[in-house]
Order: structure tokens, then sequence, then C-alpha cells
């Protein structure tokens, strides 16, 4: 691969390391460039993929990013796409939530109010 770098991360296990390349492929990697290593005493893995300089961050991100934060950026990342992809939903379900917000105001708290109004004028 001509003008490449290499991004490289080390994890303490084989189960670290495939969760790493899963990232690196989900991002839009290509499994052949992403290399993976055994230590000699059997403690731990590195990784390196071959990229373009323009992508070392973002393959660096997703090979030092947790597991869990990155389930939580895709799920996100789904949800705003999906708000962008229909708005009108989006709408619906604030216009929704509005009413039953409005449902669960206590109607009595309302009377309450209008009859304390009422008393002070009546002074």
């Amino acid at each position: 691969m001509p003008n490449t770098t290499v991004a490289t991360g080390t994890f303490p296990s084989r189960k670290a390391a495939n969760q790493a390349v899963q990232r690196l492929v989900s991002g839009g990697f290509a499994r052949n460039s992403i290399e993976l290593h055994g230590h000699e005493d059997d403690e731990g893995y590195d990784l390196e993929i071959h990229t373009r300089q323009e992508n070392l961050k973002r393959a660096e991100s997703l090979i030092h990013a947790s597991a869990p934060m990155y389930s939580v950026k895709q799920a996100a990342s789904g949800v705003m796409q999906t708000a962008k992809s229909y708005p009108y939903v989006l709408l619906g379900a604030g216009v929704l939530a509005g009413f039953l917000i409005y449902s669960l105001i206590p109607r009595d708290a309302h009377a309450e109010g209008q009859a304390g109004q009422r008393n002070r004028r009546r002074r």
C-alpha cells in the first residue's frame, strides 16, 4: 500500500482485540488491512492496521474506544439518523409527550389555583 501509516493497539485478551477489530470493520476499514498478533508469552494481543494518513485519527479512536461507550455512540448515531430521516415522527412523539405530561397534572391543583385567584379578588 503506497502512502500508508500504521495504527497500533495492545489488548489484554483475544476478546478485547476482536472487539477492536469489529469496531474497525464496522467503521469502514477493510478486514484485510487489520493484523492481529499474539504475544509470545501468551498474555495479550497486538493489533495493527495499515491505513492512509487522513484516516489515522479515526482508526486510533476506534482502536482505543471502550466497547460500552462505542455501543452508546452507535445507538445515539442511529437515533439521530432516524430523527433526520423522519422529522414528522419526531414532532408527533413530542406532541404526544406533551399531552401525556399535561394529562398527569392533577386537575385539583389547577382548579385550586383558579379558586385562589377568585378569592383574592373578592376581598
